[in-house]
């Protein structure tokens, strides 16, 4: 699932968020339980701000908005732009990413074009397929890009790859929204995670982020999210921020203020702060560990098999979740011979694996690579009568959601098809710039 998990397999709550609590439940005053402010609380977005923005904070125009975890952040600047973005309807988006992307684009109105990221029937990377799509994107578009930690491959592009990224969106003038689930979850640490932000704002491209604590605090309960806009002037930000709240006021009129009193307490606080990054570290160094044992095994295991026997990209994939490279029978095969669920596409959860079922799960790839008849056969799944979406979120899987409409399942002919309707929609309407 998508949420961390200890080497027992039980869930993490970090020491820091403990003492938050006890810190929250010695103060009466905090227990009032009056609404917050529609745009939030201020201790909490100052604290958020710091993290993304790091030294560049005080450098630049911007606005922040609480909103609810990073889902509802992701809503709230899509509304936002549908609503007030004049230049462009139309947003680009991973053609591998988290499935709840396309819902929450088609739902708040906007034109959703895929761009490519890995290379097909791999788990590299396609760095010159996503350059180039973004490269031929109408000037003004909207681009939707992972942060860190790519949900659900894993696989982020290098710090030159980002750069050439930055060149594309200052070329084109495209508008660039960042999804940051998992700052400073993915690495360990927050300033490593932040670079693409950060050289975003120096490069002078006003990215916009959306921000979620729920991975990197692990609250997942408690709905805890901001948007961070930067702006071109400090005239804009009455404006932005005035709009973000009037879409906030309709949507869920007040943020929730628990998770947000812990986060902001510990981003305050030096030693609760120190007590979180050192949470942090502990967190990425165990999935790294997981993913490091996971490839000894499998390369020493399936040696004497050429074709399976380089489990490199495991290790080279950052984030909670990996994409094995396993193929829809291989999965099926998991789920009928070994009861082993995992998703269609083989994407995993690195922190659902410790010490205690690591073997057990390598004999059982080992396995479905090296049946001959799992080759040989279609393996109907029976497991649930709806199929799993092939890029579904964690959240989506876990509840066997699956819609003939979505477009979660994106293929190269229709990457192309979707570029022909956004020319032809262009060539007959010409937008406000």
């Amino acid at each position: 699932i998508g949420a961390y998990r200890e080497s027992d397999g039980k869930p993490y709550v970090l020491p820091s968020v403990q003492k938050a609590r006890q810190w929250l439940g010695s103060r009466p005053s905090e227990w009032l339980h009056e609404y917050l402010p529609i745009e939030g609380l201020s201790e909490f977005l100052h604290g958020s701000e710091n993290l993304l923005f790091g030294n560049l904070t005080a450098m630049v125009h911007k606005v922040s908005c609480q909103a609810l975890s990073g889902t509802g952040a992701v809503r709230l600047v899509f509304e936002f732009l549908v609503r007030h973005y004049q230049a462009s309807k139309t947003i680009y988006i991973p053609a591998i990413t988290w499935a709840n992307h396309w819902n929450i684009a088609r739902d708040a109105g906007l034109s959703a074009i895929p761009y490519r990221y890995l290379v097909p029937g791999s788990t590299n990377l396609d760095v010159q397929g996503l350059l180039d799509d973004l490269r031929t994107a109408p000037q003004n578009s909207i681009v939707l890009l992972h942060l860190c930690a790519h949900n659900p491959t894993g696989v982020d592009p290098d710090r030159q790859t980002w750069i050439k990224i930055a060149e594309i969106i200052a070329q084109n003038h495209l508008f660039p929204i960042f999804d940051s689930a998992y700052l400073g979850f993915a690495s360990g640490d927050v300033d490593n995670d932040a670079y693409p932000f950060r050289l975003f704002v120096e490069k002078g491209l006003m990215p916009w982020a959306c921000v979620s604590f729920s991975k990197n605090f692990g609250l997942y309960s408690e709905r805890v999210g901001a948007v961070h806009a930067t702006l071109g002037s400090m005239d804009e930000s009455p404006k932005v921020l005035g709009h973000l709240k009037k879409i906030a006021r309709a949507m869920y009129s007040n943020p929730p203020a628990f998770g947000a009193r812990l986060v902001a307490h510990i981003l305050n606080d030096p030693t609760l702060k120190t007590s979180w990054q050192h949470s942090l570290g502990h967190m990425a160094e165990r999935i790294s560990m997981m993913r490091a044992e996971l490839r000894k095994r499998l390369e020493k295991q399936l040696k004497a098999h050429p074709k399976y026997s380089d489990w490199s990209h495991v290790t080279s994939q950052i984030g909670m979740f990996s994409f094995t490279g396993l193929e829809p029978h291989h999965v099926q095969a998991l789920r009928h011979k070994h009861h082993i669920y995992i998703l269609d596409n083989g994407r995993i959860s690195m922190a659902g694996l410790n010490h205690n079922n690591l073997q057990q799960f390598a004999d059982a790839v080992v396995d479905v690579l090296t049946d001959a008849q799992i080759h040989n056969q279609a393996m109907p799944d029976q497991t649930n009568e709806q199929n799993i979406p092939q890029n579904a979120s964690s959240e989506d899987a876990s509840l066997g959601l699956s819609s003939e409409n979505d477009p979660l399942i994106i293929k190269e002919d229709e990457i192309e098809q979707s570029k022909e309707e956004v020319q032809e929609q262009q060539q007959h309407s010409m937008p406000d710039l």
